[in-house]
């Protein structure tokens, strides 16, 4: 397949999002608030605002959650402004018990600076807003004994159409193969600051701007060239449009940038290679086939491989790590994997998912062992299952069977949602550079 048309099938699959149930879910919510705090108004889309990557039209398929915002009447704010102790937090609480009349079976809970309506499929997040001008709301903030904060959605999402009509759609197509990537790679990149970092990459770049899918390649080597070379130092960058603060919490994406920036910046924009590295960067729904695949032909291997992202919705927004020590039998000391330079076989293997402490209960782990190179083909032996955990799920054990590269998976699934994910390489009788 040519690199332009996979990119085309894959921009197409990544913006399929099924928008019906989550319309229907907005509407009522917005009936039920206007009903409470409007007197009666049965109307299902005043004082309602789309935000977040979905207001901005950036969101890709299978998006976790979805963020509204309502605007409530000044008398409202004067009433819990007025409040001595956390009117912020009585105002929260307020919506939620309004919200759960309407939902009683649904998980309603406040968090801080909106009201999370947590369905099976996703979350909805309602953000109080209160006119302050017209292009700025004033929202609750609960924490510290609560404060007012602004915010600016509406420049935003303007700016973003209007980048996404200049450059001919590649805007939003660029985003979302961020997300993809961000996804695929398993580390936090918000989505207000990819959406802001691609929009300064065209800014300064506009001989992208009319790009068409076959030129994607070359843009997207100079697009990581430009997320590789950003200072991990800096606290914040200002937002396309409103030029409010996004901080950078985690500058770990520079770092992922120049990992795929030297993965393809020496290839041939239409070579075959450069089409697998790319699948490699963005995950199996990139189409096309994998390295692998004469292999399988050449020794009549069973694919065995799955993929988390066939089984479950995918959206990384905590970090996460594995930690593998190595032991042998009759020994009680383990060494990490990464100060082993050469690891052999007949070892014991014990890898730990290390899980932030945001990350609440209940949620699932699973894991993923995947064999790679011609002796796992020969063996049949490729394995690549999705399994659950043991009874101890953050804690998996293998052995060190035979030589060759190797590689563990886990993810935390939480709502049927991948929200962590990380991978650790296990080079068996191989030096490690």
């Amino acid at each position: 397949m040519k690199i332009e048309k996979a990119f085309e099938e894959f921009i197409d699959y990544l913006q399929d999002i099924a928008m019906e149930d989550k319309v229907k879910r907005i509407k009522r919510i917005t009936k039920k608030l206007n009903q409470t705090y409007y007197n009666g108004n049965e109307s299902e889309e005043e004082h309602f605002l789309l935000i977040g990557s979905l207001g901005r039209g950036t969101a890709i398929k299978n998006i976790s959650d979805v963020d509204i915002a309502f605007e409530f009447p000044q008398e409202l704010y004067d009433k819990y402004d007025s409040r001595k102790n956390n009117g912020q937090s009585d105002l929260l609480q307020d919506i939620k018990d309004t919200l759960l009349e309407l939902s009683p079976r649904t998980i309603v809970r406040g968090d801080g600076q909106v009201v999370v309506m947590e369905y099976t499929d996703y979350e909805v997040e309602i953000c109080p807003f209160f006119y302050e001008d017209e292009n700025s709301y004033l929202y609750p903030d609960a924490k510290h004994g609560g404060t007012w904060k602004t915010t600016k959605p509406v420049p935003e999402i303007n700016e973003s159409v209007a980048i996404n009509e200049l450059t001919g759609g590649n805007f939003k197509n660029i985003c979302n193969v961020l997300r993809a990537w961000k996804n695929e790679q398993g580390f936090v990149f918000g989505g207000l600051l990819i959406d802001t970092l691609v929009y300064n990459f065209f800014v300064n770049n506009d001989e992208y701007y009319n790009s068409e899918f076959s030129d994607y390649p070359q843009l997207l080597k100079d697009l990581f060239k430009y997320l590789k070379d950003l200072n991990k130092e800096q606290d914040y960058w200002l937002a396309l449009g409103s030029n409010q603060r996004v901080y950078n919490k985690d500058s770990l994406f520079i770092t992922k940038a120049k990992s795929a920036y030297n993965a393809i910046k020496d290839l041939d924009n239409e070579s075959d290679e450069m089409h697998t590295k790319l699948r490699s960067l963005f995950g199996n729904k990139f189409p096309g086939e994998s390295l692998e695949n004469n292999l399988f032909i050449l020794h009549n291997a069973k694919n065995t491989e799955e993929f988390i992202e066939e089984q479950y919705k995918i959206d990384i927004r905590y970090p996460m790590e594995i930690f593998c020590n190595v032991s042998q039998d009759g020994w009680r000391d383990k060494t990490p994997l990464k100060f082993i330079r050469l690891l052999k076989t007949d070892k014991d293997l014990e890898f730990q998912a290390k899980i932030p402490e945001t990350i609440k209960e209940p949620y699932d782990i699973k894991w993923k062992v995947r064999n790679v190179g011609e002796l796992a083909h020969r063996k049949n032996q490729i394995r690549g299952q999705i399994i659950d955990g043991s009874k101890n799920k953050h804690i998996r054990t293998e052995k060190s069977s035979f030589k060759g590269p190797h590689y563990v998976e886990a993810y935390v699934i939480k709502n049927d949602v991948v929200i962590a994910r990380a991978r650790v390489d296990v080079p068996i009788n191989i030096k490690r550079k």
